[in-house]
Order: structure tokens, then C-alpha cells, then sequence
């Protein structure tokens, strides 16, 4: 039988616990703790605990929108500033999160309004802001600038570092991009960005096994942004993996089933995969949403030229060629469909321009190495051969055209020889 006493003490105990629990566990600490260890949704969910309590209580707030802006959700980021009335706080993190969620919500010129017109800005922060406010207005160049000022008096903030290698990247030096983006790869584990740019350079090298790595990595960060699949669904479509590539987009679709970027993207998938006509039911629904998206009208070219209606897809080549003056898979497709209609010139012209971007396409060198043969530019060809063998190392097409190419070319040589010798008799 239990004494009074001790029943009494048992019943305060039990009474009491959950007060000495909530006590013990103080959101804010929680949520901050979440943060630091990149556990962003968490942190959101503690902060807004805090907030239920205290809905003033501004280190609540500003971690809420940290966290919201390490997920890329500046949309959000916006809204909980005018929520909260921040924008009438002139504190220099208040006025970088503004900044910040204008470049990245694609209004660039008030981000730098905002830097321009505020004080007690944190340097580092100022430039990063700043020097992506620049890139946004094609002013590359200038955000470099800034960043190697930065660097001249020490060792880059690695978002920094991230940002000079994007800028390298799009300057074509990928070479030189590559310390800058491994440096914020190793520094900042929980951001998702070094590893997709790391994808794209190496990309560019055509390896695509490393950059699918790259880009995984990239998603298991952050599986909320398309355009991280889109990549790994582009790199297993390079790689031949296209059930992989389609089916890399259904998790992102499931989201959102109506996003024309995801949607082209399986089109585009499910052409290479050889489903043509599902490919096409799926980029003309994009275009009838969205008219003249480039990349469905790209993808919808794709497919009529499997079909055989060269003059349609060329059309729909043009079109998406004026958005994407620099895309190499655009460029590429657009001088197939030239070649196909004997305008061996100008496809010419493209399968360059398309290489100089990008020299890890087989397709392209393929495409090229055709065009050259057709023009009769022989020891060009053979080069151009060369590099497609690399990609398509038994293709029967390849191998008859260095045949002739090599005869050719062999014939040449054994005439200007003949030449040489019957000129040294005389």
C-alpha cells in the first residue's frame, strides 16, 4: 500500500512534468541548433513554435526567414518580410535578405537599390549580394571585379568562391572555375548550389558519371528545385540511362505536375528513348500552356525531324535558336535540320559555334564530322571523326567515313608525291 506521502509526491510529479519539459526545451534553441546543422524545414517548424509564443520576437523571425532563404523559397522570404514590417528596419541583415530575395525573385536593379541606400552593411555580404545582382544584369565582368578585390586581402568568403566560379564557368574557363567551386563545395556541405555548378563544369569535360554525382547531391539537398532535376534527367539521357532520365522527373512532377520545365524535359526523354509520339503529346500540351517556350519548341523540332518533316522542325530550330543563341544542343539541332536540306554552309557555322560551347556532345562531332564530308573538307573530317569515335567507338556510319576520308586523303598524298618527284627529274 502506498503512504500518502509518497502518493501525493508521485501525483506532482506527474502533474508537473510537462511544464519542467517545455521548461527544459526552448524553441528557439531548437531551432537555432536545426539551422546550424542544415536542417532547415526542422528549423522552420521550431522557429515558428517560437513565434506562436512570441510572434515580436524578431531572432525568431530573422531565423525563419534564414531558413526559408537557404531553401530557395524567396517567395516566402518576401512575404515574411512585409508580414513582420521589415522593411522599415534599416539593419544591414534586414536590408540583405531584402536585397537578396529581389535578385533572386528576378529584379535585380532594387536588390542594388537597396545596397545603394543602405548603411552598416557587412562587406562580404554586400559583394555577394551585389556581384549576383550584376551577373543577373549580364555584367559579369564588374562582379568579378569586385570579388578579386575581395580576395586580394585574403582568402574568399566560399560564396564568394562560388560565385567567381559561375562566373568562370559562363566566361568558358572551365579549367579556372574549378578551384573556386571545389573550395564552397568543401565549405558549405549543406548548400545545395556548389554541387550543381560543380555538375555543370564537369559536364563540360564530358564527365558525366562524376556530374550526375554532383548533381544527386545537389537534389538530396533539395529536392524542391526542377531545375536540379532537369540536369540529372540531361546527364542520364547523355549517359544512354533514359528509363533513369524519365523517371528522375516523375518525384519533382508529382509536385508539380503543371511546371513546363520538368514537363519538356520528359518529352525530351521520352523522344531519345524512342517514344516520339508521347514525347510530342507532351511538348505541344507545354506550348499550348506556356506559347513559345523555346525548349518545347527545341524538343518539338527533335521530334519532327525523326518524323521526316524537316521544314516544320526547322521552323520550331529558328525559334528556339533566337532564345538560346547560345545553347550547343539547340545550335546542333538547328545544322542537322540545315544539312538535311543540302545548306551545308550554314550548318557548318552552327556545329562549331555548338563545340566551341560545348565539346563533349558525340552527337555534335557526329553531325559535324557529316557535314564536313559532305563539303569534301577531308583532313577536317578526319579530325572531327576522330573525336566522335570517342563517343560512338563501333558506329558503322563513322567508320565507312574515315574509310573514305583516309583514301582520300592517301590518294593525296601519293599524287602530290608523283608531283614532287617528276618536278625534281625535270
Amino acid at each position: 500500500m502506498i503512504s500518502r506521502p509518497l502518493f501525493t509526491a508521485v501525483l506532482l510529479f506527474i502533474l508537473i512534468t510537462p511544464f519542467l519539459v517545455q521548461a527544459v526545451v526552448d524553441p528557439l534553441s531548437q531551432a537555432d541548433d536545426a539551422y546550424n546543422n542544415g536542417e532547415y524545414e526542422r528549423a522552420i517548424r521550431w522557429y515558428d513554435e517560437a513565434l506562436s509564443t512570441n510572434p515580436n520576437d524578431q531572432d525568431a523571425v530573422m531565423g525563419r526567414l534564414r531558413s526559408l532563404a537557404a531553401l530557395s523559397r524567396w517567395d516566402e522570404v518576401m512575404n515574411g518580410i512585409n508580414r513582420f514590417n521589415l522593411t522599415s528596419l534599416d539593419t544591414g541583415e534586414v536590408s540583405i535578405l531584402r536585397a537578396e530575395a529581389a535578385v533572386k525573385t528576378g529584379n535585380p536593379k532594387e536588390a542594388l537599390n537597396i545596397l545603394n541606400n543602405t548603411t552598416d552593411l557587412n562587406r562580404t555580404e554586400e559583394v555577394r549580394i551585389r556581384s549576383t545582382a550584376l551577373i543577373a544584369l549580364d555584367q559579369s565582368e564588374e562582379a568579378a571585379s569586385l570579388i578579386r578585390n575581395m580576395e586580394a586581402n585574403g582568402p574568399l568568403d566560399p560564396r564568394l568562391s562560388l560565385l567567381m566560379g559561375t562566373i568562370l564557368i559562363k566566361k568558358g574557363n572551365v579549367s579556372a572555375s574549378l578551384p573556386y567551386l571545389e573550395e564552397s563545395y568543401l565549405a558549405l556541405p549543406h548548400d545545395p548550389d556548389p554541387s550543381i555548378y560543380l555538375a555543370d563544369a564537369v559536364t563540360s569535360l564530358g564527365m558525366y558519371e562524376e556530374a550526375l554525382d554532383f548533381a544527386n547531391s545537389a537534389a538530396f539537398l533539395n529536392q524542391s528545385d526542377p531545375g536540379t532535376w532537369v540536369t540529372i534527367a540531361y546527364l542520364n539521357s547523355r549517359l544512354g540511362r533514359y528509363d533513369e532520365a524519365i523517371e528522375a522527373l516523375e518525384h519533382p512532377l508529382a509536385v508539380k505536375p503543371d511546371d513546363p520545365q520538368l514537363l519538356n524535359a520528359k518529352a525530351y526523354a521520352l523522344y531519345l528513348s524512342g517514344h516520339g509520339s508521347e514525347g510530342r503529346i507532351l511538348a505541344e500540351e507545354v506550348l499550348r500552356q506556356h506559347p513559345g517556350n523555346p525548349g518545347a519548341m527545341d524538343t518539338l523540332g527533335c521530334i519532327l525531324l525523326s518524323e521526316g518533316n524537316v521544314k516544320e522542325a526547322t521552323d520550331y530550330f529558328e525559334q528556339a535558336a533566337e532564345y538560346f543563341p547560345k545553347d550547343p544542343e539547340v545550335l546542333s539541332h538547328l545544322a542537322e535540320a540545315y544539312h538535311l536540306q543540302g545548306l551545308d554552309i550554314k550548318a557548318e557555322d552552327l556545329y562549331q559555334r555548338s563545340i566551341r560551347i560545348d565539346g563533349s556532345s558525340g552527337r555534335a562531332w557526329k553531325g559535324y564530322s557529316e557535314v564536313l564530308m559532305s563539303l569534301e573538307r577531308y583532313p577536317e573530317a578526319a579530325s572531327a571523326i576522330a573525336e566522335a569515335f570517342t563517343y560512338y567507338p563501333k558506329n558503322k556510319e563513322l567508320i565507312a567515313w574515315e574509310e573514305k576520308a583516309d583514301k582520300v586523303l592517301v590518294d593525296w598524298y601519293l599524287k602530290e608525291e608523283a608531283a614532287n618527284t617528276t618536278s625534281s627529274h625535270e
